[in-house]
């Protein structure tokens, strides 16, 4: 039977094997990290969506260093296709691996990559919203895996802790407000007011800018704007007018149509739409018309049957009967 010493230095040995099998399964490396969410101070709902960490390297306020691609994170988090447990101090991390309670106060439901970061979406539990609202826990701090050389590679889990490790946001404000006065307070930084500014003051400054516009700098604007639209519009004719040629000279040269009626269908292709219409219409044709109009010319004296064909034609150049027979050498009936 141990005396207390012996199963006091073994309870120690088991307690560092487990720490460090911890360690080596996970990886984890915590940091505290402030979520930028301007609606954080929403107690009553908890911030949807909060930054769980800046992009790329960065070192923390304890001197280590990491570096983070959120795209890895997110990419890693869509394999998984599990949520990211969000806890009190680390419970995940520190209790879990001891057999100890870790619930979790919230849990991260999908991550995205943005321009500053890693955000994730939160689905808050009530112990979570409990928290927030008494701001004993106002930042948030994620657990991450990294590889040899500082580069997350993936989101363990995240906590709600009371040391931040880097200056930003906080997820739940110490001094709640509504979304508006948040607003207000930041328009009226934009416009160079004192944070307590009140609403009549910033619409002063914003008239005041309005009346700083120059008209002629105005007008130069639009003039400048108008030019560039007609040259666009002018490279935009010269381009279909090139296809427009492009496809009237192939179907001469395939004599599905005549010379006499090139101009016709020129006209019909005046726009986008147009054009594609005519070119349907061409690829329909076959290369007859010539043995009514250039290669065997019907005897005189002897009508000229027109074709289905010749109809389409007809219509399609909005011609008379008479016009098209005309046009084309053909007998009048």
């Amino acid at each position: 039977m141990m005396n207390r010493a012996a199963t006091t230095f073994l309870i120690s040995c088991l307690s560092a094997s487990i720490e460090a099998d911890a360690h080596a399964m996970t990886s984890v490396t915590a940091i505290d990290i402030f979520a930028a969410d301007p609606q954080a101070a929403v107690a009553a709902t908890g911030p949807a969506w909060i930054k769980l960490t800046p992009r790329g390297a960065f070192t923390s306020r304890d001197g280590r260093n990491f570096i983070v691609e959120p795209e890895v994170l997110v990419e890693r988090f869509s394999a998984d296709k599990v949520s990211v447990p969000l806890d009190l101090d680390h419970a995940t991390v520190k209790k879990a691996m001891f057999g100890e309670a870790a619930p979790a106060v919230a849990w991260i439901e999908e991550l995205q990559a943005r321009s500053d970061g890693l955000y994730g979406r939160v689905a808050w539990l009530q112990p979570g919203l409990d928290v927030l609202a008494a701001k004993s826990h106002r930042y948030i701090s994620p657990s991450l895996k990294t590889d040899e050389n500082g580069r997350a590679t993936w989101l363990h889990s995240a906590a709600l802790v009371a040391a931040p490790g880097i200056s930003m946001p906080a997820v739940a404000s110490a001094h709640p407000s509504s979304p508006e006065t948040n607003m207000l307070k930041a328009i009226a930084a934009a416009l160079n007011l004192a944070p307590e500014a009140s609403e009549a003051s910033c619409l002063a400054a914003i008239g005041d800018l309005a009346k700083r516009v120059d008209p002629t700098i105005h007008q130069q604007a639009l003039s400048t704007l108008a030019a560039a639209n007609s040259e666009l519009a002018a490279l935009k004719a010269a381009g279909r007018k090139e296809k427009v040629d492009l496809l009237l000279e192939g179907a001469l040269k395939a004599k599905k149509i005549t010379p006499a009626q090139r101009d016709h269908y020129e006209a019909l292709c005046a726009t986008d739409d147009g054009l594609v219409q005519v070119a349907k219409l061409i690829e329909t044709l076959g290369a007859g018309l010539q043995a009514s109009n250039l290669d065997d010319r019907t005897p005189p004296g002897q009508v000229h049957t027109l074709s289905a064909e010749d109809r389409d034609v007809m219509r399609m150049l909005g011609q008379t009967e008479e016009e098209y027979r005309r046009a084309n050498g053909l007998t009048a009936a």
